[in-house]
């Protein structure tokens, strides 16, 4: 990053400082820091006993070993979040690394306790004793608030907001009747108070995105519900319970509280009410009775503990990713955190496969590369594992825990909940693929509307052994013959099979003059589903007009409670009247073509889910039960076919993966997410024919990624090309067979549509034949790929194309994903009442800074606009009726590298900024969105105004927060995103995001209500 400043020292300076011992030297020392601290971190952190570098500055980019740099203390304090003592561990995580394993004792709510022995993984090793006065003097250093001269720490006085009278909602909770229990009455004559008004500010515990929200404690619907949650959060042991130790002071027994002391002694009060309260209560209620729980509890989240996956920059609560641990109050557990604990280690295991090492929360711990695993920030923590073979169950399950193997635990712990959740469920049976003679024309994913006939749905028999090998177990059969359709007839596409593995739905026509319906196959029956495939109609049950146009309802998924998402060319059926258009649209990057959307068949009617006017199709669903799609972006000057995703309930339409050129290709299409919740995908170039690609794997949680080496898809600093430093920077791309290239001029192969295999392998198509992507006749066999040894398995063979394959197992149900606040990257909620049912309300955070994600998102920095701009809203909208070729589109069309695209839009409003750059807003709920503000690219010499490059959609009723305030993005979103500066060193978890993320000057102002400005005129290229 040309404009990033450098902070890191020469590692010869900082050795040089630390080792003179003359006086001049010991006169130029003025901080307590640089005459107590700095010498024991340079000798011990700064060089390994080989007398390697280690702690310091590695290159002139922000890197470190352990992205720690000890060569001053400037660089120190960036990362704070290593001095704070957070989680069970009793020590902060700069010390934790670098002393002897030791004794943990860890205690839960019903009074049971277990001893483990620490192991940290650390590269240097054990560096200091606990006896030792280096340990000791770093100790009170810390302890005393880390200041460069040792000043003790002001106690943290956050500015609180007014608390809430929201009751919250849970389906054990009655907010009409008083609880029967006996301290029921205590607790509101004496607790709620305390609570409400100690605890209950509105951006602390009154925040909705707190796991224990409470109210104001009023009404007696908010002191029922205050009871309700507070009861979950006292032990048996009455003095641990979590309710207490957060809350109190750290020097007086307790343990850190992200929203500081609330009590500075056992005397106060407050305290002496909770603990009398808490004795009463006893332990909390509604415990999990089932083994599994009981064994996580047990067994396998002390392992979590001992190897150091709560320490705070790894699986805190703080953490930017999905698996978000809660550490407890200092070794003790509660119900609430070990029962959160037990919920989200469940997503993170994939229980339909008899192999434990497809589990993510394994193969991110095995060896990688060169080994079974992935890649993981935290490294390979079971590298010396990995066959469940070797594993005693019956003394992982039973025998003293300290002498057993983390990952045995696990595997008896996987065996345990695979034997209750999974009995009965459906193994892998078979395939279901489409049998067809390749398509004519170039049959890229836009073509769904050309008709391909003598197609047919096609199942043959395979069977898995215990090494999970999969072989073909016979010839297929037809499953056409039972839904009235001919194979030779038949345009068939992209089946599907329900999360119990009992159903499939496919999408069929039988002529060019018929749409596509989607039918099912149920037990042996086949029909087309009525409620999908009938005339379409909308909210109010008022019939959409089909425009003269074809209705396609095609690519079907199942969600994992049954509901069936698919793509359609129907048009808007929600918040219609929002819309100047109805019915089917033409898309504006093809006027050729009809436009799709997604929707979902649920209780019995159809509910639209995306608006955008170029495609949303080939629909999936990931584990937690989140839709993804792919999306066609067409702007001037830019293409791209992109993975996103959104909730089921139509909140957070959100990118996944791959918005950007930066990723070296034009499309991502078919992705899917394998059983390690790492994602396969087609990447290829725009051109490539009949949906052919490479293969390639991506770990999200590695956050974005870069191959591009052309310069000018790095489109706002293009120095990022060469910024990562290849020593440090972790790529969550993978191609997994690098001869299949997906770019013209040069391959050998092609892949299309991969899906899921219970064994952490990949069902693809495969086409050995092809020498160019943009030029071949097809020829796809379905294949089995092993994304770890890349290992590629013939399965099925035909003289057709075998395209569209799917597995038919029952897969572990994790549920539907719902909309929430504590989604750190889409704090949203959706409305379903009528008063906001035509609208969504946007608080933007900091508006310059989404700007600077939204031309280049690669971890190498964010380009701030350096001003408060105004941003514009825009309306994209559709081409007119009638208006089925670009010669027909006037003075909307233009040209660009891609060819031509149509580009219609109005203003819908200007909305400015507030003076700390936050913005709240009021839009169509559903309306296609273009922003335009301005935004510094490589070419320009200042900011100008430049119009995103893609749409957006906010769904009606959605009430969403977007960004974070930059000075609080190093603290959660560079996790992901990389830090503001492009320097991995800046990058430093910040646990108490929740007191200050919203606290902007929009929150408490009015939305500025879009829907009543004025409305612009249409206009094509350039608004000018």
């Amino acid at each position: 990053m040309k404009n990033a400043v450098r902070i890191a020292l020469p590692l010869a300076v900082v050795v040089g400082l630390a080792a003179g011992c003359g006086k001049k030297e010991e006169t130029a020392k003025t901080t307590f820091y640089e005459r107590k601290i700095s010498p024991v971190l340079v000798g011990s952190c700064a060089t390994s006993p080989t007398q390697s570098s280690c702690h310091v500055a590695a290159d002139d980019r922000g890197n470190a070993l352990g992205n720690l740099n000890v060569s001053s203390y400037d660089t120190l304090s960036l990362r704070r979040d290593l001095l704070i003592n957070y989680g069970p561990y009793g020590l902060p995580d700069l010390l934790l690394k670098v002393v002897p394993a030791f004794d943990l004792q860890l205690t839960a709510w019903d009074g049971t306790s277990e001893v483990i022995t620490t192991d940290v993984a650390h590269a240097g090793g054990s560096l200091l004793d606990f006896t030792s006065v280096s340990y000791n003097q770093l100790a009170r250093w810390i302890e005393n608030g880390a200041a460069e001269n040792n000043a003790p720490a002001k106690p943290k006085q956050p500015e609180l907001t007014p608390c809430t009278e929201s009751v919250g909602t849970d389906p054990n909770f009655d907010p009409n009747v008083d609880p029967g229990t006996p301290d029921y009455g205590q607790f509101v004559q004496e607790v709620n108070p305390v609570l409400g008004q100690q605890c209950a500010a509105g951006n602390c515990h009154g925040s909705g995105a707190n796991s224990l929200y409470l109210t104001c404690g009023k009404s007696p619907e908010q002191k029922r519900w205050n009871y309700f949650v507070a009861s979950d959060y006292v032990s048996t042991d009455a003095p641990a319970s979590e309710i207490l130790r957060r809350a109190l002071d750290p020097a007086q027994g307790g343990t850190y509280h992200e929203g500081g002391v609330i009590f500075t002694s056992t005397s106060d009060d407050g305290y002496k009410v909770l603990l009398n309260w808490a004795v009463a209560r006893g332990g909390p209620n509604a415990v999990p009775t089932d083994a599994g729980f009981d064994m996580f509890a047990k067994r396998v989240q002390p392992m979590l503990v001992k190897r150091g996956c709560m320490q705070i920059q790894c699986h805190s609560a703080s953490i930017f990713h999905d698996y978000r641990l809660r550490g407890g109050s200092g070794g003790h557990f509660g119900l609430p955190a070990t029962r959160r604990n037990y919920e989200l280690t469940l997503e993170q295991v994939s229980l339909e496969s008899p192999d434990p090492n497809a589990s993510r929360i394994i193969r991110k711990n095995l060896q990688a590369p060169g080994g079974a695993g992935i890649l993981h920030r935290g490294g390979s923590l079971f590298a010396q594992d990995g066959d469940p073979s070797q594993c005693d169950l019956v003394a992982a399950e039973t025998g003293p825990l300290n002498d057993q193997k983390e990952y045995c635990v696990i595997v008896a712990w996987l065996e345990k909940e695979r034997q209750a959740r999974m009995a009965g469920a459906v193994p892998l049976s078979s395939v279901v693929y489409v049998k067809r003679p390749p398509a004519s024309g170039k049959d890229v994913p836009q073509d769904y509307g050309s008709y391909n006939p003598g197609a047919d749905l096609m199942q043959t028999p395979v069977s898995m052994d215990a090494a999970g090998d999969i072989t073909s177990g016979g010839g297929g059969t037809s499953l056409l013959g039972g839904c009235g359709l001919s194979p030779s007839t038949a345009d068939v596409r992209r089946p599907a099979v329900s999360w119990d593995g009992t159903k499939i739905a496919f999408a069929a026509r039988s002529s060019a003059s018929e749409p596509f319906k989607i039918y099912v196959i149920d037990n042996g029956n086949c029909a087309a589903e009525p409620t999908i495939n009938a005339p379409a109609t909308d909210d109010s049950g008022a019939p959409v007009p089909d425009n003269g146009e074809l209705v396609h309802n095609f690519d079907p998924a199942f969600a994992p409670d049954g509901r069936i998402v698919f793509a359609s060319t129907r048009g808007n059926t929600k918040n219609v009247k929002q819309f100047p258009y109805s019915g089917p649209t033409r898309t504006p990057a093809d006027p050729s073509k009809l436009n799709s959307n997604l929707y979902v068949l649920e209780n019995g009617k159809i509910r639209q889910l995306t608006f955008l006017l170029n495609q949303e199709f080939m629909p999936n669903f990931m584990s937690d039960g989140r839709v993804i799609m792919i999306t066609e972006k067409r702007a001037p000057g830019f293409y791209q076919l992109a993975a996103r995703r959104q909730n089921l309930d139509g909140g957070d339409y959100h990118p996944l993966f791959g918005q950007r050129q930066t990723i070296g290709y034009d499309q991502l299409t078919d992705v899917v997410e394998l059983s390690d919740k790492n994602f396969a995908a087609i990447f290829s170039d725009k051109g490539a024919a009949h949906g052919g690609g490479t293969l390639a794997v991506f770990n999200r949680s590695l956050g974005p990624d870069q191959l591009s080496q052309n310069p000018d898809d790095y489109t706002q600093d293009p120095d990022g090309m060469s910024w990562p430093n290849p020593k440090f920077y972790q790529h969550s791309i993978e191609i997994v067979d690098p001869a299949a290239t997906g770019k013209a001029g040069g391959t050998t192969g092609a892949y299309r549509n991969p899906a899921s295999l219970p064994n952490g392998k990949i069902l693809v198509s495969y086409a050995a034949n092809v020498v160019d992507v943009e030029n071949f006749s097809g020829n796809f066999d379905l294949v089995v790929v092993d994304p770890i040894t890349r290992q590629r398995t013939p399965l099925i063979s035909d003289a057709d194309d075998l395209i569209w394959p799917v597995a038919v197992y029952a897969r572990q149900n994790h549920g539907v994903f719902k909309s929430r606040l504590d989604e750190a990257n889409g704090a949203t909620t959706v409305y379903t009442d009528a008063a906001h049912a035509d609208r969504s309300e946007i608080t933007f955070v900091d508006f310059p800074l989404i700007t600077s994600l939204l031309f280049q998102n690669t971890r190498t920095g964010r380009v701030l606009p350096g001003g408060n701009y105004p941003y514009q809203a825009w309306e994209s909208l559709p081409p007119d009726p009638g208006v089925t070729s670009y010669d027909q589109g006037g003075d909307y069309v233009t040209n660009d590298a891609f060819g031509q695209l149509y580009v219609k839009r109005r203003l819908r409003g200007a909305v400015n900024l507030l003076a700390d750059g936050s913005s709240k807003v009021q839009l169509p709920g559903g309306m296609p969105l273009v922003l335009a503000t301005n935004v510094k690219l490589a070419a320009d010499s200042s900011p100008v105004v430049h119009f995103q490059r893609e749409e957006m959609q906010f769904y009606p009723g959605e009430w969403v927060r977007q960004s974070f305030r930059r000075e609080l993005f190093n603290g959660l979103c560079a996790g992901c995103h990389g830090s503001l500066s492009g320097y991995e060193s800046h990058i430093s978890v910040n646990p108490d995001i929740l007191t200050q993320a919203s606290n902007v000057d929009a929150r408490e102002a009015d939305p500025i209500d879009v829907l009543s400005l004025p409305i612009g005129d249409p206009k094509g290229p350039p608004f000018d």
